[in-house]
């Protein structure tokens, strides 16, 4: 989305178009370039260019909807997201985008939208569909995981919206929802009924849910009280039942059970019955006194709430009176105007009678100015929505008004029956005089006012109109009478630094650190070539094994920053982080070392790899409150691009808990190409591979389920990713971190030495079902296409199942039709892929080929239907889903010394290995205890006393030791 490359981008597309001879590729250019002017838009220098492409020759066919995006994006402006899946969807298919909005009190409205649609657009369509007058107010607002993300009703691109879910997670379930956010200061809820209904019922689920605290239980149950007369009609209120007259009560106050609901049943009936519309038992009046009973609620949350009704824009300070923070949320509401916290505390606030001039200038900078001269300079993306609604407000607000200040000063006597005047007085206008009339009107137009208790008439071109409905302070006044109505001179141009002011650690330093040793040449809180003599912190340097290892950490620092020489190999980021995760001491000592290192660096490649070890650290662990607090200031004060990333890492990390291992090194050359978002393949059973996102802290269990999502199963249960690494296969337990397990298992097997070729560290993490539970083919159709069939038929090829070979033709059939590749005409060699291993030597390929012909069905059978038939045959075995081990056992005579055990759900199998027979079963109510190691596999069934056990030997008993283990944990937690 970079504008520098767009032009470059469009470019290459048409080169690519331009006499295409592949059918397939040329189609597939044009989808691309519809995407491309979906999001932007080309310089005004490449669009003539762009436009005559695309009406030469044939191209005009494929042209017309890319024009068509290209008109709307030029409207609209450019977006800030890349296309989602949802419009790819939509292009491919040649169908309309259409939306469902969730409206507050139940309904869903469909709304057709294209790539440039704005918030402002689609609240408009909607609120026009729906048949509102009063729309002020009304804006989009995203559901994800609980979370209300509003998007307004501005220049913000709705599918930006989405297409930032998707980024996250490709199956996020979203939610989008006309709601109220805003409240306009004159707010009347009987202009427009249907918006009242709207909004009663988006209080009253607000209500409920908590979203909403009222001050006291009084005003709760004054809510509920007219929310049980609207809800069910006048009358006694004993015909309801508690849950009814308590349906309304915030969750979290009815936890204590039915004591709660009886005492707020008695306190909202005691409020219903002194309400004046109970007593209003005239039938024609009924349906108005309801009415009126859901505008009081509107207008107490109006007024109760005007917090939570803003519309909030991320902003951050330039210029104005210096706050906590520079980087601020600026909230908009009935009140006003107010500078918030991300702890939402309010840090300043001013109300639309103080604003003198709100304006926008360039580089999105919001320039408040007010009648106090306590300007601010504030700069947004979104800047034009701020100040296209303040100034709104301000019009509005103006238009109503009673309200103004003489600009001059009037003597007596200069005019009859006119208001004797001096700057600042406050007139107030007689009834029916608005502010309207005198905007309208001439500046010569006279007016009767009210001037301290003297009423006469003033022109109107010598007043201005206060943005109020009340009386202003006298505070306020006070600064009228001063003659501040003016712009203040606008500053002097200030030269735009790349970078904010930089935090320094001297304050930190003055209180944890160690005194500087003679030897030291620079500050102990700034950058510095040199390596340290001895650790940062005086509680490291106090504990000698802690001391060496400091300097260790500051040794590798400087290496990995070009501060000291290093050969062509790169620096070992373990030696930097791993004595971190380790001992707390030493994860406050490096991130001192970091911020040091940070500070007042004069290289900007020094600066940048000590970005790079600073981003690393705070995806692995947090420091403690000390130092994270002067983390935090750092970063939130620098500039680099990487400090946004790492405030959000250090979140991550305090909510996750902390890595086990160093950065993988995929993490670490991530970060160094600044590649924020790394996607590792895996591998499915079907021999299609795929690209998913992998975090820091993303666990075993959150990859799973992102990636049954992807994949549409019914179920993530019983699913598991393994890393295979040469022959060797191992399961990921859910709760590990995955670049943690990957780390700590090619360490181990480095250790090992299990393996020849592990020096290089390949492996491949492969997604696989590992326990089978309840899988009946047909309940999971993808389920059974991607794992189910390959897994399986890798076992029956192996021979594991009691087949004979009519059988064994008849299924042959069924594979031949799932596979296009396998041919007859070579079935030597294909043979392999059709017939059981052990099954094939039984007859000649001739006699095969004979037995085999008449029962294929590819002509008419679809690939995935026999795929299900296939499976549909070999479920009927009882080893149907089971994991199968070749084993030598050594202590059962009445045993062969070759067995073929299955494990599956139903437990623990000893099969004999020729004719498949089971020989012994065990329930896992009958398992005991078992272990495993490199070459064996032990297991004791039944209980101590009169035991039996079998001792195998096998490379796979770690397999089967963690297969039956996993089964078992399972079968716990589910009990």
């Amino acid at each position: 989305m970079k504008w520098l490359l767009r032009d470059e981008i469009l470019a290459q597309i048409c080169k690519q178009l331009y006499l295409n001879p592949s059918r397939s590729s040329y189609s597939r250019g044009w989808l691309l370039l519809s995407l491309c002017l979906s999001c932007f838009a080309p310089s005004t220098d490449f669009e003539p260019h762009l436009r005559s492409f695309m009406k030469q020759g044939t191209a005009q066919l494929q042209a017309t909807p890319c024009l068509q995006r290209l008109e709307r994006t030029l409207v609209n402006g450019s977006r800030c997201q890349p296309p989602s899946l949802f419009e790819l969807q939509a292009i491919r298919e040649r169908q309309p985008l259409k939306l469902d909005i969730q409206l507050m009190d139940g309904q869903q409205r469909r709304l057709q939208v294209d790539a440039a649609s704005t918030s402002r657009e689609a609240v408009q369509q909607l609120c026009q569909g729906l048949g509102l007058t009063d729309t002020f107010g009304f804006g989009l607002v995203m559901s994800l995981n609980g979370k209300l993300m509003p998007l307004g009703a501005g220049q913000e691109h709705v599918l930006d919206a989405i297409s930032e879910c998707e980024q996250r997670r490709l199956d996020a379930p979203w939610k989008l929802y006309l709601r109220k956010e805003l409240f306009p200061t004159w707010y009347d809820p009987s202009m427009d009924p249907k918006a009242t209904q709207l909004i009663y019922k988006q209080i009253l689920n607000g209500l409920k849910c908590g979203e909403y605290r009222c001050r006291s239980e009084k005003d709760i149950a004054m809510v509920c009280a007219l929310a049980c007369f609207i809800e069910h009609g006048p009358g006694e209120i004993v015909r309801l039942k508690p849950s009814e007259i308590t349906a309304f009560v915030p969750s979290d106050l009815l936890a204590p059970g039915e004591r709660a609901i009886e005492n707020w049943s008695r306190l909202i009936a005691a409020t219903y019955e002194k309400s004046s519309y109970v007593r209003e038992e005239q039938n024609d009046l009924q349906l108005e006194a309801q009415q009126r009973a859901k505008e009081d609620i509107c207008l107490f949350a109006h007024l109760s709430w005007p917090m939570r009704h803003s519309r909030l824009f991320e902003v951050v300070r330039k210029e104005g009176p210096k706050l906590q923070s520079d980087e601020l949320i600026l909230g908009i509401n009935s009140k006003g105007l107010f500078l918030i916290d991300e702890t939402e505390q309010v840090l300043a606030s001013c109300s639309f009678g103080e604003l003198l001039k709100v304006h926008l200038e360039a580089n999105d900078e919001l320039h408040v100015m007010t009648f106090e001269h306590c300007n601010f300079v504030l700069q947004c993306s979104t800047a034009q929505d701020a100040n296209e609604m303040i100034n709104y407000m301000l019009d509005n607000l103006r238009q109503r008004s009673s309200y103004g200040v003489a600009l001059d000063q009037v003597v007596e006597g200069d005019q009859e029956d006119f208001l004797v005047l001096s700057i600042g007085d406050l007139i107030e206008f007689e009834a029916g005089v608005t502010g309207a009339q005198l905007l309208s009107g001439n500046a010569q137009d006279t007016y009767r006012g009210c001037v301290n208790g003297h009423w006469g008439h003033f022109a109107a071109g010598n007043v201005r109109i206060l943005a109020t409905l009340t009386k202003p302070s006298d505070k306020l006044l006070d600064i009228f009478r001063e003659g501040r109505f003016k712009e203040p001179p606008k500053p002097t141009p200030r030269v735009n630094h790349s970078r904010r002011r930089q935090h320094n650690i001297s304050q930190l330093a003055d209180t944890q650190f160690r005194e500087p040793l003679d030897s030291d040449k620079a500050s102990l809180s700034q950058f510095s070539p040199e390596p340290l003599k001895a650790p940062l912190l005086k509680t490291v340097v106090k504990v000698p094994p802690l001391f060496q290892q400091a300097l260790v950490i500051h040794h590798h620092i400087l290496k990995y920053m070009g501060e000291i020489a290093r050969s062509n190999l790169p620096v070992n980021t373990d030696l930097i982080f791993q004595p971190a995760l380790q001992h707390p001491l030493l994860c406050d000592e490096l991130y001192c070392q970091l911020m040091k290192q940070l500070t007042d660096n004069p290289s900007s490649e020094s600066e940048k790899r000590g970005w790079d070890l600073l981003y690393l650290a705070t995806g692995l662990v947090a420091p403690s409150v000390l130092i994270m607090r002067e983390l935090i200031i750092l970063l939130r004060m620098r500039a680099d691009a990487l400090a946004d990333a790492c405030l959000k890492r250090l979140k991550r990390s305090l909510a996750q808990g902390q890595r086990k291992q160093a950065p993988h090194l995929i993490e670490v050359e991530g970060i160094q190409q600044r590649c924020l978002h790394i996607y590792h393949k895996i591998y499915f059973p079907d021999d299609t591979v795929e690209a998913f996102e992998i975090e820091s802290h993303t666990r075993g269990a959150e990859l799973i389920a992102d990636i049954a999502q992807r994949l549409e199963l019914k179920s993530a249960v019983g699913y598991s990713i393994f890393l295979k690494t040469g022959d060797r296969v191992y399961a990921m337990p859910e709760e590990d971190f995955v670049f943690d397990f990957i780390t700590q298992l090619i360490y181990w097997l480095k250790q090992q030495k299990t393996l020849r070729s592990i020096s290089d560290g390949h492996y491949q993490l492969h997604f696989m079902r590992k326990l089978w539970l309840n899988n009946l083919p047909g309940d999971d159709p993808n389920g059974d296409v991607i794992f189910s069939y390959p897994q399986e038929l890798h076992k029956y090829l192996k021979g594991y199942y009691p087949i004979d070979c009519e059988q064994a033709s008849h299924l042959a059939g069924f594979v031949y039709s799932a596979d296009r590749d396998v041919s007859l005409q070579r079935l030597p060699e294909v043979l392999p892929r059709l017939i059981p291993e052990d099954l094939i030597p039984l007859q000649t390929v001739a006699e095969w080929r004979q037995q085999i012909l008449p029962k294929l069905h590819r002509d008419h059978l679809a690939e995935d239907h026999a795929k299900f038939l296939f499976l549909q045959e070999l479920c009927h075995f009882s080893c149907f889903g089971s994991t199968f081990f070749v084993v030598k056992q050594q202590n059962e005579d009445a045993l062969p010394e070759t067995l073929l055990v299955a494990i599956n759900s139903s437990g623990f199998h000893l099969l004999d290995p020729q004719t498949k027979e089971i020989l012994r079963s065990y329930e896992y109510s009958q398992l005991g205890i078992w272990s495993s190691g490199k070459n064996h596999f032990h297991i004791r069934f039944g209980n101590m006393i009169g035991a039996s056990k079998l001792l195998c030997s096998t490379t796979q008993g770690y397999k089967m030791d963690d297969l039956l283990a996993s089964y078992v944990r399972y079968f716990n937690e589910n009990e």
